[in-house]
């Protein structure tokens, strides 16, 4: 066998060792050295060259093929394993050295994990060094390992009837889901021999049917009474005091957690610090209070009980006392065997499925589950139970309790924040009025040269040599269809506007202009509403070129009010916060023809870049929300032919004029950080705009007087904008004149 092949096999060196010494291949089932081909479905593998693992996040060790190990509760001897991708590691490396592959679960729909096998005759054993952390958005309740082929719909467990042709889980090794020791146990890696919570594990019970693990009740009495028997998501993590300890006879390469915070009980309380009347306590007792410049006996120490409040005041003054969380609250240890024989289509699926709570389980879109795991933790979560949580659990009951399941979940959905969306709605409606309402740049041919015309502006009137004032005002509605994450609703909106105009020369003039907007998004099935306000400030430059082409560019800014109601459980929630809009526009038209007839391409791009504040509700009780910031931007690209036509020659002749365009319009979809008032935050989707529409508008100028140097003229126009998913229509009336 030739050292290309030997490298083609990717196996490390002892199994090609052994090879070689048969003279006939002799490889049983066996993962290849680099074995991931895919990670599909809700969740990833970590990855950290910083931290010394490499990507994709995991490896295969093959240091005995077709080996059967003893399977004892240690698995130190054995030398086969999946394990996370350290190059500096193998299976046998000491407790701490990283061996866990950490993958990190996103979401509701299972994470599989795609590996490349060799086959031949046999079955090898493979010990999995997993950590799993819940970044979901909701508690999980338990879970289902499972081993397989194909992925997402496609996935098949493999069939237990012939081992030698499958991959499937060790039936004489007692797998093992824990929280970390660190936390509930001996204390893990860490000098304090207890864990911060208790000394007793936290595992869940777990049953075996081969080529399925399935896990449930994370048990442990002191879990149970804080945080239930369910592994908490990330968002749920409790704030806790970390202290670094460098320097002292208790150091260690990481901050040591000192103390967290029970929300329930509105009070700091400290962990196990140590073991009781251990020399480590002792000491670790003694380095505190001195860090922090106090006696031992003010500490107050017990483990679980409360920190005095002058000691805690004392650790957010200490540079040496961070506030972060108890991250480990939601990551659980995976250990089991996997038994590999010799599959086809050589590759393997693991599949790691989070099983939630009924209500999250039922949700249909990522916003309902979101929605669904916020209200379930805190119903459920005992430190979260400010006193709400018998309001929240009667409120799943009443909703689960509504057979259709569409009714269910519309009910569900006004515990959160449904239309969100409408926030940038409202400003991207009053950027469209402004930016319409400045009008749009006309060339126009006078004497044989073309020039820049006034026509295409809004109501202006002379002021001054070459220096015009004018005055736009409209209105809108628009409507907006449901979208994945969002209930519809309307929007009105009014402006009013005034600016100047100056021409530099014939074909270049600059403006600047001003004004108020004002308007109101209702949301769908009587939801609640949003009123915005706000007055706004830009200015423009105008050129023609060519022989018929106009150009127009705009930017401008808006400070925003909004006040907000939310209907919600028989109660409404109201709240006001502010806002601001960057703007800006690009417009540009080239006309042919000549005497009364004109058209030709007409083309613009526009940008709406929103802001909106955070903000508490209030007049809810139980249900006030506390949203976060908003940030997005809108873009408009729009394509079209505009004309117009003089119903006769004369100067006085009305002239029609109408367009129609094509717009692409994009949004920046959001995670907005919701809670309810007092709680820890987590995510909610926020569906940007992903739409296509055709806008058309037509519009009349019929000249009312000219007398000496005083002229006049009406304008009246109506547009609207049309598409599957949105609606808009608006009227335009004004009077131009000219002194």
């Amino acid at each position: 066998m030739t050292n290309t092949l030997l490298t083609n096999l990717k196996r490390t060196v002892a199994p090609a060792a052994l090879l070689l010494c048969l003279g006939n291949p002799a490889w049983s089932g066996t993962f290849d050295d680099a074995p991931v081909i895919s990670v599909t479905g809700d969740g990833l593998i970590f990855s950290d060259p910083t931290e010394g693992v490499l990507p994709p996040g995991l490896k295969a060790v093959t240091g005995e093929v077709n080996a059967d190990f003893p399977n004892t509760d240690n698995p130190k001897d054995i030398t086969n394993c999946l394990m996370s991708n350290t190059p500096d590691f193998t299976c046998t490396a000491p407790p701490g050295s990283g061996k866990r592959v950490k993958t990190q679960l996103t979401g509701p729909t299972p994470m599989d994990i795609m590996l490349s096998t060799q086959s031949s005759s046999g079955v090898t054993e493979y010990y999995t060094y997993g950590k799993t952390s819940n970044l979901t958005g909701a508690r999980i309740l338990a879970f289902k390992v499972q081993l397989g082929t194909g992925s997402g719909d496609s996935f098949t467990p493999f069939d237990t009837a012939d081992p030698a042709t499958a991959a499937l889980f060790d039936q004489d090794y007692n797998s093992k889901f824990n929280l970390p020791d660190g936390l509930f146990g001996d204390g893990g890696q860490e000098e304090a021999g207890i864990g911060f919570f208790d000394s007793t594990s936290a595992e869940m019970t777990i049953a075996n049917t081969d080529n399925t693990l399935d896990a449930t009740d994370l048990s442990n009495s002191v879990l149970a009474n804080y945080f239930g028997n369910s592994l908490i998501d990330n968002s749920m993590l409790p704030k806790a005091f970390f202290w670094d300890a460098t320097g002292t006879p208790v150091a260690s390469d990481e901050a040591q957690l000192i103390a967290w915070y029970n929300l329930s009980a509105g009070q700091w309380q400290y962990g196990n610090l140590g073991v009781d009347s251990s020399t480590y306590l002792d000491d670790k007792l003694q380095a505190m209070a001195d860090s922090l410049g106090v006696t031992v006996a003010d500490l107050g120490y017990t483990g679980g009980g409360a920190v005095p409040a002058d000691i805690v005041a004392a650790m957010q003054a200490n540079g040496l006392y961070t506030q972060d969380v108890v991250e480990d609250l939601r990551n659980l240890n995976l250990n089991y065997i996997i038994d590999l024989g010799d599959v086809a289509g050589n590759n393997v699926t693991m599949r790691i499925a989070p099983i939630f709570a009924p209500i999250v389980e039922q949700t249909a879109t990522r916003y309902q589950f979101a929605t669904a795991g916020r209200l379930d933790a805190a119903a459920n979560i005992p430190y979260l139970d400010i006193g709400n949580a018998e309001t929240y659990q009667t409120a799943i009951s009443d909703i689960m309790a509504i057979e259709d399941p569409v009714a269910r979940n519309d009910m569900l959905e006004t515990t959160g924040y449904s239309f969100l969306p409408a926030f940038s709605a409202v400003g991207f409606e009053f950027g469209q009025n402004i930016t319409n309402g400045i009008g749009r740049p006309v060339a126009q041919k006078q004497n044989g040269s073309v020039t820049l015309s006034t026509m295409g502006g809004p109501t202006s009137w002379k002021i001054g040599d070459d220096t015009y004032a004018f005055v736009s005002a409209g209105a809108q509605k628009a409507n907006y269809d449901r979208t994945t994450n969002a209930i519809g609703y309307d929007v009105n909106s009014h402006y009013m506007m005034v600016g100047g105009e100056k021409f530099v020369d014939n074909q270049v003039s600059v403006g600047l202009f001003g004004g108020y907007s004002d308007g109101t998004s209702d949301a769908d099935q009587s939801r609640g509403s949003i009123d915005g306000s706000g007055g706004f400030v830009g200015g423009f430059v105008r050129t023609a070129f060519g022989n018929g082409g106009a150009a127009q560019f705009m930017i401008g800014y808006q400070d925003l009010s909004y006040d907000m109601s939310r209907n919600v459980m028989g109660s409404t929630a109201r709240a006001s916060t502010d806002g601001h809009q960057v703007f800006g526009a690009i417009d540009a038209e080239y006309m042919f023809g000549q005497d009364r007839l004109r058209f030709g391409p007409t083309g613009s791009l526009e940008m709406y870049h929103l802001s909106v504040d955070g903000f508490d509700e209030t007049g809810a009780g139980a249900w006030n929300l506390s949203v976060g910031d908003q940030s997005g931007t809108v873009t408009v690209a729009s394509a079209g032919m505009r004309g117009q036509y003089a119903l006769s020659s004369s100067a006085q002749a009305p002239t029609l004029s109408g367009a129609i365009k094509y717009n692409k319009v994009s949004g920046d979809d959001q995670l907005v950080q919701t809670a309810f008032v007092g709680l820890p935050s987590s995510a909610t989707p926020v569906d940007g705009f992903d739409m296509n529409w055709v806008t058309a508008d037509v519009g009349i100028d019929v000249p009312l007087s000219q007398t000496g140097t005083f002229s006049s003229s009406l304008h009246a126009g109506i547009s609207g904008t049309f598409s599957s998913d949105y609606e808009s229509h608006a009227l335009q009336v004004s009077f131009n004149a000219k002194f």
